[in-house]
């Protein structure tokens, strides 16, 4: 009986001892889980980030996600140009339901320098994040309420040529659109 009483102890002994081993060694690993102290204000010197991605590769995803989006959309809204009408002014009427995502350049290359875009995408549009020289828009109406317009010049290959006219009516620059984003009435 008395062997049956020291196994017991021993038994317990052991299987204190591994739960005491155990509990050891993750604690080392556990400090790395604790929580981070929270507060209500940030400190002054430390600097919040959305991501570890720099932020030109973080436009880049953007840039990427938006025109795969727009590809894979089974309709896209246009701009359109009416010839009939003697301003020939070049219009874009957004529609939140259908896509559209296009960019102006300063020759008639896609690989040109980008000077404007037309979005349906918040995240291309709020506050001009790509820094093009004459902005960002989900339509033409961005550009009627500061005054500006796209005045239909010519088409040139692929390409649609336009007027950027600011708001004294003096255009600014040549600017050209893939011809597949605008419709010539």
């Amino acid at each position: 009986m008395n062997h049956f009483k020291y196994s017991y102890y021993i038994g317990a002994l052991i299987l204190l001892s591994l739960q005491i081993a155990c509990q050891e060694k993750s604690k080392p690993q556990e400090a790395h889980l604790a929580p981070a102290k929270t507060t209500e204000r940030p400190v002054k010197d430390t600097v919040l980030k959305d991501t570890a991605l720099p932020k030109h590769a973080k436009l880049d995803s953007i840039d990427h996600a938006n025109a795969q989006s727009v590809l894979e959309s089974d309709e896209v809204t246009k701009a359109y140009v009416k010839l009939t009408a003697k301003d020939s002014i070049i219009r874009l009427h957004s529609n939140i339901r259908i896509d559209h995502r296009f960019f102006g350049y300063e020759q008639a290359d896609t690989q040109a320098k980008k000077l404007l875009l037309f979005s349906i995408f918040t995240n291309d549009v709020a506050d001009n994040p790509y820094q093009l020289k004459l902005g960002a828009y989900y339509d033409t109406s961005g550009l009627d309420s500061k005054g500006s317009k796209l005045k239909y010049v010519d088409t040139k290959g692929d390409f649609v040529q336009a007027k950027f006219i600011d708001s004294t009516d003096i255009p600014v620059c040549t600017i050209y659109f893939e011809k597949k984003w605008v419709d010539i009435e």
